[in-house]
């Protein structure tokens, strides 16, 4: 059976290391989870708008809106303007179904969580850089309150309720492999992020949603190969998933299952020339243990390295404790 060890042993064993971090739902999962938002949605099972996300294969929200949005040019065309309005109308429903999601979900403010920032600001501060597989703002918003970690936004320039473009010139230690709530892409094809404008980001995101019909950045595909199709065409996306190929620090990996869906990041992960990986695991047992063992030596074999991987129990590390 793998062995087991805790956080602060962990940390002694590459005290003095360069440490990268890369963290998935489990660091969130306390306060979001991101993987019901269609549920949360108030799209009813069985109307036509949802059962257009089971007919495209995904649960992504853009995909649906702008699946709509061709088609109303094609009734357009056809003489058919009161379908055409309908769809539209549909159109505007899923936008406002994706706001309903979020807000349900996720907290409003930053200051929700303020009494939490501190330990999880300690957590993060082990690290030099951070990759991110979760879209929701948590990570964010610590940053905001207690770090100074860069998100290589630094060289650009104030934008109404939006501050960029991205550049890979500037300085960068926090990548969002599969994008961000508060990130859109531009006219341009640049990445700005949205900042808090007196309501909140949140508010920002919302608004920019439904009046301004566009959609986040944030890889929502179900497969490996899917996800890996949405990063490759996106430049910033694909930045962040080569910085982590190249990634040459011991990475520690927390809040994340290994699972399939996921294939492309440990691809990364086992490709790159990390020292060591530390691999946090919730709640083990010897179960659960030896199943993402085989995952990883499965991983390992395929990427032909020999990059040794340890286990520590995540809780240990007490991410969000007051």
């Amino acid at each position: 059976m793998p062995d087991l060890i805790d956080f602060e042993e962990a940390l002694a064993r590459t005290a003095d290391e360069d440490r990268a971090l890369l963290i998935g739902n489990g660091f969130s999962a306390k306060y979001f989870n991101y993987r019901d938002l269609l549920d949360k949605s108030g799209l009813e099972p069985g109307t036509p708008v949802r059962d257009l996300f089971n007919a495209l294969g995904t649960v992504d929200f853009e995909t649906v809106v702008r699946a709509l949005e061709a088609t109303i040019v094609v009734e357009r065309v056809y003489g058919q303007a009161d379908h055409a309005n309908q769809i539209e109308a549909d159109a505007q429903t899923v936008r406002e179904a994706l706001v309903n999601a979020i807000s349900s979900k996720h907290p409003a403010h930053r200051d929700e969580l303020a009494f939490k920032y501190d330990s999880s600001a300690a957590f993060l501060g082990n690290f030099s850089t951070v990759f991110t597989l979760n879209y929701d703002l948590l990570l964010y918003w610590v940053n905001l309150e207690k770090l100074a970690l860069k998100d290589g936004f630094g060289l650009g320039k104030p934008a109404g309720s939006f501050h960029g473009p991205f550049s890979e010139e500037a300085y960068c230690h926090i990548y969002n492999l599969h994008g961000g709530l508060h990130l859109f892409e531009s006219g341009a094809g640049e990445i700005m992020k949205a900042v808090h404008q007196g309501a909140g980001v949140i508010a920002t995101i919302s608004k920019e949603i439904v009046e301004g019909r566009r959609f986040p950045l944030y890889v929502a595909e179900g497969t490996s190969s899917q996800k890996m199709r949405k990063i490759n065409s996106v430049a910033y996306l694909r930045h962040c998933y080569d910085t982590l190929r190249a990634n040459s620090a011991v990475l520690f990996v927390f809040g994340h299952s290994a699972d399939e869906n996921d294939a492309h990041i440990y691809r990364a992960i086992f490709a790159s020339e990390a020292k060591q990986i530390f691999f946090g695991v919730f709640q083990p047992t010897d179960e659960k243990l030896k199943a993402l063992d085989g995952q990883l030596a499965k991983y390992q074999r395929t990427a032909g390295s020999t990059t040794e991987y340890v286990f520590f129990d995540s809780e240990s590390a007490r991410v969000w404790n007051a």
